[in-house]
C-alpha cells in the first residue's frame, strides 16, 4: 500500500511539475526603435496589456536606434523578438511572427511659389524629370535613401544626376515650408500623420501638391521581393480639393514582428494569440494596432513564418496534453518500471527472512504431522501427577 500511495503521489507530482512548467509565465525580449516611434508606442502598449491581463507571455522592450540595429539585435542572440522592415537585409536566423503594418511610398512635388518677376521652373509630372533636382527624404534613415534609388533606377535617372537631402520626421514639415527641396519623399503607411502633415505643409498660395504614379510599381516588386505593387486611394492625405485627386500607383514594403529561430513553437503560438486577441483593445489608442496582419505562411515566403506562429494561423495549435503525452506515457512507465525493480529489490532483501519463516513453517507442519501420529497424550494434573489417556 505505501509503494502504491507512493507510485501515485509521484505522479501526481511529476504532472504539476509539468504544467506548472509549460504554463509559467516567460519573458520575451523585442527589440524596436527608434525612439518616440510609433512602434515604439505600440509596443509599450502591448507590454502592459500583456502584463495586466497576466497572459503567459511578457514583452520587454529593447530601444534600439532603428530597424536595421533591431534587426542586428536579433541576429546576435541579443532580443528574442524584433520589428524589421521587410525591404532591408533580414538576419538568417529570423522567422515571421506578424505583420505589424504595410507602409506606402509617396512621391510629391510641391505647387511652384508664385514670385514676380521670376520664371516658374517647369512643372514635375513624371519620375524621370526628377533629374537635376533636389529630391527631400523624410526620415534619416538611409534605408529611405536606398528605396528612392530603387525607384529612381527603374525608370534610368542617375542617384548622381541628382541631390537627396535628408530631414528629420519632426522637421519636414518646416523644410517643406522653406523650400527645401524640389520634390519629397516619404514612406508609412497611408494613414501616417507624419506624411500627413508633410503635405499639408506643401500646400501653399491655393495650389496643392503633385503626386507623382510610380507606374513601374509592378516591374519594382518582381525585381525586388520586399516590395509589392499597391495605390494610394484618392483622398488619403484629406483636404479639399482631395489629396491626391485620384487613385496613385506606388510601391509598398511592410514591418514585420520577426522571433529568433529556435525559441519554443509553444511559446510564440502563445505570443501570437495574445497578440492577435489583445488588437482589438488598442485600436482606440493606437489606429495602427488594426494594421497588423498574420504572416505569410506560404513555403517562398520572403521572410518564413515560425513554426508556432504557422501552427496558430492554420489552426493546428498544439493543446498541453498533445505537447506532453508521449512525456506523461513513458512517465508512467518509467514509474511502473521503477515500482516492479523496487518490489525485486525489497524482496531480494528480505530473502533471508523469508527462507527462516520458510524453515519455521516446515518445522511446524513436521510437529503437526507428529503430533496426529501420536498414540497418547500426557496431560500434567493439579497435584503434579501424570495420567496417561489412551487415544484412540
Amino acid at each position: 500500500m505505501l509503494i502504491t500511495l507512493a507510485g501515485i503521489l509521484a505522479v501526481v507530482g511529476a504532472l504539476a511539475g509539468a504544467y506548472y512548467f509549460a504554463m509559467r509565465p516567460v519573458s520575451l525580449r523585442i527589440a524596436v526603435g527608434p525612439a518616440n516611434s510609433e512602434d515604439i508606442k505600440v509596443v509599450q502598449a502591448l507590454s502592459q496589456a500583456f502584463a495586466q491581463a497576466h497572459s503567459r507571455i511578457r514583452l520587454r522592450p529593447m530601444q534600439t536606434d532603428g530597424a536595421a540595429a533591431s534587426a542586428q539585435a536579433l541576429g546576435e542572440g541579443k532580443a528574442d523578438l524584433a520589428i524589421i522592415r521587410g525591404d532591408l537585409e533580414v538576419p538568417k536566423n529570423a522567422q515571421a511572427v506578424a505583420t505589424l503594418r504595410k507602409n506606402v511610398v509617396v512621391l510629391w512635388v510641391p505647387p511652384a511659389a508664385k514670385a514676380k518677376g521670376k520664371k516658374a521652373s517647369p512643372k514635375i509630372t513624371k519620375i524621370p524629370q526628377l533629374a537635376g533636382h533636389r529630391i527631400g527624404v523624410v526620415g534619416r534613415t538611409q534605408a529611405n535613401v536606398n528605396l528612392l534609388k530603387v525607384i529612381l533606377a527603374q525608370y534610368g535617372v542617375d542617384p548622381n544626376k541628382l541631390e537627396i537631402v535628408q530631414f528629420p520626421a519632426s522637421e519636414a514639415a518646416d523644410a517643406i515650408r522653406n523650400q527645401k527641396a524640389d520634390a519629397y519623399l516619404a514612406a508609412g503607411p497611408v494613414n501616417s500623420k507624419i506624411t500627413a502633415d508633410a503635405i499639408a505643409a506643401s500646400t501653399r498660395d491655393g495650389g496643392t501638391p503633385t503626386f507623382l504614379a510610380i507606374d513601374s510599381a509592378e516591374a519594382i516588386a518582381q525585381n525586388h521581393p520586399a516590395y509589392e505593387a499597391s495605390d494610394i486611394p484618392a483622398g488619403a492625405f484629406g483636404g479639399a480639393p482631395a489629396k491626391p485627386e485620384d487613385e496613385v500607383k506606388t510601391i509598398s514594403f511592410s514591418h514585420h514582428i520577426v522571433a529568433r529561430k529556435g525559441l519554443s513553437d509553444s511559446t510564440i503560438a502563445a505570443f501570437t494569440r495574445q497578440l492577435f486577441a489583445i488588437r482589438q483593445q488598442l485600436m482606440t489608442e493606437f489606429p495602427l494596432a488594426a494594421k497588423i496582419e498574420t504572416p505569410d505562411t506560404d513555403k517562398d515566403a520572403v521572410i518564413p513564418v515560425h513554426p508556432g506562429a504557422a501552427a496558430f494561423v492554420d489552426g493546428e495549435e498544439k493543446t498541453f496534453l498533445d505537447r506532453y503525452s508521449d512525456y506523461i506515457w513513458w512517465g508512467l512507465m518509467a514509474l511502473s518500471a521503477m515500482g516492479s525493480a523496487g518490489a525485486w529489490f525489497a524482496g531480494a532483501l528480505k530473502k533471508d527472512e523469508r527462507s527462516a519463516s520458510n524453515s519455521q513453517r516446515d518445522r511446524l507442519l513436521d510437529m503437526l504431522t507428529a503430533a496426529r501420529n501420536c498414540a497418547s497424550t500426557v496431560v500434567s494434573g493439579p497435584a503434579g501427577g501424570g495420567l496417561r489417556n489412551s487415544v484412540m
